[in-house]
């Protein structure tokens, strides 16, 4: 009679995950686009010149450092709102 064979005792090897395909970049990837980051600056001055009754020292200050880099940020990107890098 011919001997039964044990089994391993090893553990099974686990299974690869399949890799999950990533969605391709819209737009030119050598471009920044600054319109979202324009439009956040110009909501901000909207909320802080809002407040107009509460104005602060500090706020006052804010207010001119948005203003003065929203007209770098206008200065540097008109008319495409992209920047290459």
């Amino acid at each position: 009679m011919a001997k039964k064979r044990t089994t391993s005792r090893k553990p099974a090897r686990a299974k690869k995950a399949r890799l999950i395909p990533r969605p391709k970049p819209k737009g030119d990837s050598s471009r920044l686009d600054t319109k979202p980051l324009q439009d956040h600056i110009r909501k901000r001055i909207k909320e802080i010149e809002g407040k107009a009754t509460e104005a602060r020292q500090d706020d006052n200050g804010t207010l001119e450092r948005l203003k003065i880099a929203l007209e770098t940020l206008e200065d540097i990107c008109e008319p495409t709102m992209t920047i290459p890098i």
